[in-house]
């Protein structure tokens, strides 16, 4: 069983601000980027620093990489 020191270090380090910058073009990518976690939307901007909760930048991480994953399977299916 988690102790309650380890359950505060867990949430600490998932409150830590963490920098992140969003890729910013003129088409696909220049709106701001939503971000939900366990209720609490951010809105995050794209083309500027900005620090955000790690559980924040992870979603994106996450997000980011089933898009990559997404991708590659289009193209597989293209032959």
């Amino acid at each position: 069983m988690a102790t309650k020191q380890n359950k505060q270090a867990t949430e600490a380090y998932y409150k830590e601000l963490v920098p992140v910058l969003l890729m910013k073009d003129n088409s696909r990518y220049k709106d701001d980027v939503t971000v939900t976690v366990n209720g609490v939307n951010y809105q995050i901007q794209r083309g500027v620093p900005v620090k955000v909760p790690r559980c924040v930048a992870l979603v994106l991480e996450r997000s980011r990489k089933q898009e990559l994953a997404a991708q590659e399977y289009v193209e597989s299916l293209k032959g």
